[in-house]
């Protein structure tokens, strides 16, 4: 993410989740991805999330070249 974080505007763009989207899949060797980012620290991806803070969400599913991402976006942590 190119962007300085407090430049960082809630919620964020179509734009900025696909760059996290693509972020997850370049990061892992799996076909399904689930990643949780929380819009205060948006450079911290948590891989298969179990814990959520109490706090508004953005979801987003992706696909490409047969391989799945959930994107999470948390607006703070």
């Amino acid at each position: 993410m190119s962007e300085k974080i407090e430049e960082y505007v809630w919620p964020p763009t179509e734009e900025q989740i696909k760059d996290i989207a693509s972020s997850a899949l370049n990061s892992s060797d799996m076909v399904e991805i689930k990643v949780l980012v929380y819009w205060n620290d948006p450079t911290t991806m948590i891989f298969d999330p179990f814990h959520f803070a109490p706090t508004d969400y953005v979801e987003k599913k992706y696909t490409c070249d047969g391989r799945s991402v959930k994107v999470i976006i948390g607006k703070i942590d």
